[in-house]
């Protein structure tokens, strides 16, 4: 079914979701969407352990925020670099105090990133 709905409905989805969501269900996202929807580069590997976000050993379904994640996942795999930006872009409108965490592990993740740079070049001089 995820493949039948355009790229457009999905951010829309996607982002009438966020809108219901809480603010502890919108900071586990915020990794989710940069890992999807940022620079590779900047991430860093780092969120690798939020691919079992919500997952336990126990029998129970998958709640409906984990279900929408994994659509989240599916579908952003085939948005533009254009749409990923739009949907980023929509999200931090909606909440500006996600705004602000989004762009502050932003520049933690370039600044990581420059001080790696950095301690290569001190180590081959």
């Amino acid at each position: 079914m995820s493949t039948s709905l355009s790229n457009q409905a999905q951010i829309r989805y996607v982002i009438e979701w966020f809108q219901e969501w809480s603010e502890m269900q919108r900071d586990d996202f915020l990794g989710i969407l940069m890992e999807r929807c940022s620079n590779p580069g900047l991430v860093n590997g780092l969120l690798s352990g939020l691919e079992n976000l919500g997952k336990d050993d126990s029998n129970r379904p998958p709640s409906l925020f984990q279900c929408r994640i994994k659509l989240f996942r599916e579908w952003s795999h085939n948005w533009s670099d254009a749409e990923k930006e739009t949907i980023v872009m929509s999200i931090k409108n909606i909440d500006p105090k996600f705004a602000e965490k989004y762009e502050k592990r932003l520049n933690e993740g370039k600044n990581g990133e420059h001080h790696a740079d950095n301690a290569e070049n001190h180590v081959e001089a």
